[in-house]
C-alpha cells in the first residue's frame, strides 16, 4: 500500500498497515484505509459501508432519474415532495453552510454549473419548470422536516448536492463503520471529500517542499480548485472570474460541511474568511493563492 493519499498538490500521510478498500460510486473513486481490525474482518465492514454509499447515490445524485434531488428539480412551483431523511440533512446543511458563508455557498448552481462547463442537460431535466418572466430571486424550497416534506416555491435553479453530497456519503460511511468498530481510518472520495475516523499519524502536506500539517483523528477535510474539476466553482451572487490557480482546503467536524466551506472559500475575501473561522470554532481553512502562497486561518493551519 502507498504510504500517502495523493490529491493535485497536496498529500494525507498514512501511518503503515491500513487496508484499502476502493468502491466506485458517485463519478468517482472512494477509497476506504482501515485499521484496528483483522483485514478480512475491514473488507467486510468495507463492503456494508460501500452498501450505504450507494443507498445514498440513489437518493442524493443529480445525474439520477429517481433520486430525490431530481423528483425535486422536476416539481412544479407550488409542489410538494416527499423525501428521504437523508436529503432534508443534506438540504439543512446546505442552509447552515450558506448562512454562515453569506451565500457564498449555493447548492442551487446546477443549471448554471452545466452551462459552465458547456455540458448537455441530462434527459430526465430536459422538461423540467424553467423560470418564468417574473421569477425573482429567493428561496427555492420549504423544509418542513417534521412531516419529511419539501414544497417548491419556484422553478429556476437547480438542486446539485455536488461536493456536498460525497463529503455526506463519507460521514454516513464513517457512521456505518463505527457500528462495526472500526474506529481508525481514513476515507477519501476522489481527490476533495476527505474523512478520517480516527487514530494517529495524518499528515497533510501542500506543494512539494512544504512543512506537514498534523491532522486530528477524525476530521472531515474538503479542498476545492479548478484543478479538481474545472468549472465547479459558480458564484450566484453576482457575475465575475474566479482565479483558475486558486485552491482550498477546509477542515471541519464533518466532510460535508468541509466540502461546502471549501467551494464558498474559493469565493470570499481574506475579511470574511477570518471573520467566518473566529465565528466558528472548530473550522479552518487554507487558501493557496495564484502565485502559491499560503494563507491560513484557524489551527493547525493558523
Amino acid at each position: 500500500m502507498s504510504p500517502s493519499a495523493p490529491l493535485p498538490d497536496l498529500r494525507i500521510t498514512l501511518p503503515p498497515g491500513l487496508t484499502a478498500v476502493g468502491h466506485a460510486a458517485m463519478a468517482t473513486e472512494f477509497v476506504l484505509h482501515l485499521g484496528g481490525h483483522d483485514p478480512a474482518y475491514l473488507r467486510q465492514a468495507a463492503v456494508e459501508a460501500g452498501r450505504e454509499i450507494d443507498r445514498l447515490e440513489e437518493t442524493l445524485s443529480f445525474y439520477r432519474e429517481s433520486s430525490d434531488v431530481t423528483r425535486l428539480n422536476r416539481a412544479a412551483p407550488g409542489a410538494e415532495v416527499s423525501v428521504s431523511p437523508n436529503t432534508l440533512a443534506c438540504l439543512e446543511l446546505a442552509a447552515e453552510a450558506a448562512r454562515l458563508t453569506g451565500g457564498a455557498f449555493d447548492a442551487f448552481t446546477g443549471r448554471a454549473a452545466i452551462a459552465a462547463k458547456q455540458q448537455e442537460v441530462p434527459l430526465h431535466l430536459r422538461h423540467a419548470p424553467s423560470p418564468g418572466e417574473t421569477d425573482v430571486p429567493g428561496p427555492v424550497f420549504s423544509l418542513h422536516p417534521e412531516s419529511g416534506v419539501i414544497r417548491k416555491l419556484r422553478a429556476g435553479p437547480w438542486l446539485d448536492l455536488g461536493a456536498l453530497g460525497k463529503g455526506y456519503a463519507l460521514d454516513a460511511a464513517a457512521a456505518v463503520l463505527q457500528e462495526w468498530a472500526v474506529t481508525e481510518g481514513f476515507l477519501s472520495a476522489g481527490g476533495s471529500s476527505l474523512r478520517g475516523l480516527g487514530g494517529n499519524g495524518w499528515q497533510l502536506e501542500v506543494g512539494a517542499s512544504a512543512a506537514s500539517i498534523p491532522l486530528p483523528g477524525a476530521f472531515g477535510l474538503g479542498a476545492s480548485g479548478f484543478l479538481f474539476q474545472p468549472g465547479h466553482i459558480i458564484d450566484a451572487r453576482a457575475t465575475g472570474a474566479v482565479s483558475a490557480a486558486k485552491r482550498t482546503v477546509a477542515l471541519a467536524p464533518s466532510a460535508a460541511l468541509a466540502d461546502a466551506l471549501s467551494t464558498a472559500a474559493m469565493l470570499l475575501t481574506a475579511t470574511q474568511l477570518a471573520e467566518l473561522i473566529r465565528s466558528q470554532p472548530g473550522l479552518a481553512l487554507l487558501v493557496i493563492d495564484a502565485q502559491g502562497r499560503r494563507q491560513g486561518y484557524g489551527p493547525p493551519f493558523a
